[in-house]
């Protein structure tokens, strides 16, 4: 670590990565499912964090299946960034997996098609085994049932993953410059301050039979010091 970079923690990573992922336009429901994409992608050195700097909201898309025969399956997701693919894809091959014992999806169109690499860490958290080969447009996930599990109650089990295990211990080191960008625009994602946004995120005064008052006492307090 030097003066241009942060040790920064997995708790702080996940944090400004996933509000940076409400900003760009992903469902809701699938907001954790990316971060822990992006997140795992930075853990393996594939700069999962520079994929979000300077990021424009848009790419998230239904990925269609084109063909399948079996557990041979076709995919395309024109357009579509490999992290936001990633949740839906390995939800594609756990239940092939399931169904056939194994799954080889061939996908066409991602961009930034070298982060479907942090499939493979992820996939082994839900009970399969990964492995992502191809190159340019073209890119083949082959899974399998996994032979072992992370025991529960491990400190990998509890960091996420095998992956996650030495960010979890010691953070992550990530260029400074960058990680304040993310963070200044993470903060987009906050509800502005307002007395009445303070009274539903702490604590506030109770009138009779009334409910809840806009006035926060502790915002209160600071406006009259």
């Amino acid at each position: 670590m030097s003066a241009e970079t942060l040790r920064v923690s997995l708790r702080e990573t996940r944090l400004v990565t996933e509000r940076i992922v409400m900003l760009l336009g992903v469902p809701k429901g699938a907001w954790a499912a990316v971060r822990e994409v992006v997140v795992a992608a930075e853990a393996l050195g594939l700069e999962g964090l520079a994929f979000l700097d300077g990021r424009a909201p848009g790419g998230w898309d239904a990925l269609e299946i084109t063909a399948e025969d079996g557990p041979r399956i076709a995919v395309a997701a024109p357009g579509v960034p490999a992290p936001f693919a990633v949740p839906a894809l390995l939800d594609l091959a756990v239940a092939t997996v399931a169904e056939h014992g194994s799954a080889t999806l061939t996908v066409t169109g991602l961009t930034d098609p070298g982060l479907l690499l942090a499939a493979a860490p992820l996939g082994a958290r839900l009970g399969a085994r990964v492995r992502v080969t191809g190159a340019g447009e073209i890119r083949v996930l082959e899974a399998t049932k996994a032979t072992a599990a992370v025991p529960a109650g491990s400190r990998a089990a509890m960091a996420g993953g095998e992956h996650l295990l030495e960010a979890a211990l010691h953070g992550l080191t990530v260029p400074a410059p960058m990680w304040w960008r993310l963070y200044h625009r993470s903060n987009e994602a906050l509800t502005i301050d307002t007395p009445l946004s303070r009274n539903h995120a702490g604590a506030a005064l109770l009138t009779g039979g009334e409910g809840l008052t806009e006035t926060d006492p502790d915002y209160v307090a600071e406006a009259a010091s």
